[in-house]
């Protein structure tokens, strides 16, 4: 942690290399929980990209601590990902008609199943409330930690963490698992925001 504490300092003088170290730090995490928020891998690396970009322009007049950097980041992608789902509203893509197979699959039938189930729990992840699943994905996704949650969605971390759990609720319900407690039903899209 110091590392990266130091790091931050160094990009904010100004510092190429303290900048590539924090990219190294928080780069495939945060292209984790990128994929969760837009369909195509490619729009996740292209906004990874805008992510650190503007964070590069930005660094100098960041105020805080690396764990906070950390939940800034996140908070950037999170405007990103809207931006780019409000673009794709506006002017959505045809979906391509037919998908060519890639010759010499091992298993085909094992990976056809696999892309059902893949395709499963997107819908079930997207069909949550936005701020369900922002915080689902920082967490699993991104492995962030409440406080750190709670930092990049500027809410208290009981809310962060009440979201998780019904972010989790939704999606046992919708994939059809059991969880203790919770009634057959449709997904609950109350937003907790108390502490």
């Amino acid at each position: 942690m110091e590392d990266l504490q130091d790091a931050l300092v160094r990009a904010q003088a100004g510092d190429a290399h303290g900048m590539a170290d924090l990219y190294r730090a928080y780069s495939a995490q945060l292209l984790a929980y990128l994929a969760t928020q837009v369909r195509r891998r490619e729009d996740a690396e292209d906004l990874l990209g805008e992510v650190f970009l503007q964070a590069m322009r930005d660094v100098a007049s960041f105020e805080g601590d690396v764990g906070g950097f950390r939940a800034w980041l996140y908070r950037i992608a999170t405007n990103r990902a809207v931006d780019l789902a409000r673009r794709n509203r506006r002017r959505p893509e045809e979906p391509l008609a037919l998908a060519i197979e890639q010759p010499g699959s091992a298993d085909p039938a094992g990976e056809a199943l696999g892309r059902v189930d893949r395709e499963r729990l997107w819908r079930a992840v997207t069909a949550l409330p936005e701020a369900q699943r922002q915080v689902v994905a920082m967490r699993l996704a991104g492995g962030l930690s409440a406080p750190e949650i709670a930092k990049a969605v500027g809410k208290p971390v009981g809310a962060v963490k009440a979201l998780q759990h019904r972010a989790l609720v939704n999606l046992t319900k919708a994939l059809g698992g059991p969880y203790p407690g919770v009634l057959e039903g449709r997904l609950d899209s109350r937003e907790e925001t108390r502490d």
